[in-house]
């Protein structure tokens, strides 16, 4: 799978040289766990975003994490990697002041990235320290790879390098969720040609599944934007009416998380949040 060049970016673990590495103790799994993380092994080596290994110093197991669909994706435990690597203080964008934004522009354009993480590459002295074994073999990783600790920075980065000129204008970029926004119709087709052309000049791949173009509104980082302001987004009132009234201090707490996500939209809602407690 091509990637993008590495003079443009590459994810750096910077490992604490103080840290021991750490070799993980084979897990086993049941035959229907196995035969996944065998054939997303196969996935992975075709594609060229694993290499197998030989002696390396650090080493992890592969994990399951079930998907929205209920399905397993096959994981990385990178625990103790993970505590060995400093954290990368880059900056995020706020996102009040993303989807904020968005007022005036009539027209908005989304787009995701294909694959995002495996798009850019692991740093060469960094490769080996990504090691995992399974049944087969000893893998590492050559690209970026969802578990990494600071992968959101390293996309950040990118975006906010590629981009650097268009963010606030006609583009808006939170990590790897990218929305282009228009003010009239005819200004679409030069804000979409500037990005593609943009993107292929860093040879970042999207995905054509999760296109939306010329929409007035869409979901976007939890909200509804449009160009009139942004709006709560109904699933998240739902899900706030469809709660028990709570019993105990656990489901208190978790009706409070669910309100603090509406807090823009509720008039005093710290005096009215008193009353639970």
């Amino acid at each position: 799978m091509p990637c993008i060049p590495r003079k443009i970016i590459e994810h750096k673990l910077g490992v604490d040289p103080a840290c021991k590495p750490v070799k993980q103790r084979k897990r086993l799994f049941d035959p229907g766990r196995s035969l996944i993380i065998e054939t997303e092994v196969d996935k992975l080596l075709i594609a060229r975003l694993i290499r197998e290994v030989l002696y390396p110093t650090w080493l992890c197991n592969p994990v399951h994490v079930t998907k929205p669909d209920s399905s397993w994706q096959m994981c990385q435990d990178f625990t103790n990697l993970n505590k060995a690597c400093p954290k990368d203080s880059y900056p995020y964008p706020r996102i009040d002041t993303v989807v904020d934004s968005f007022v005036g522009f009539y027209i908005l354009h989304f787009l995701d990235a294909f694959k995002v993480y495996h798009q850019i590459y692991m740093a060469r002295k960094d490769e080996e320290k990504t090691s995992f074994i399974t049944d087969r073999s000893t893998y590492y990783y050559s690209t970026m790879s969802f578990g990494f600790k600071n992968t959101g920075a390293t996309y950040q980065r990118l975006v906010n390098k590629t981009f650097k000129s268009r963010i606030g204008r006609n583009m808006e970029v939170y990590i790897d969720d990218m929305v282009v926004k228009s003010r009239t119709y005819e200004e679409i087709l030069e804000d979409l040609r500037e990005t593609f052309e943009t993107l292929r000049s860093i040879q970042m791949r999207l995905n054509p599944k999760k296109y939306t173009f010329g929409v007035p509104s869409k979901k976007f980082l939890g909200f509804i934007v449009s160009h009139r302001r942004i709006e709560a987004n109904p699933e998240k009132v739902q899900a706030i009416i469809n709660m028990k009234t709570p019993t105990s201090v656990k489901e208190v707490q978790r009706l409070t998380g669910r309100m603090a996500a509406l807090n823009r939209f509720l008039s005093k809602s710290a005096e009215r949040g008193l009353l639970f407690f």
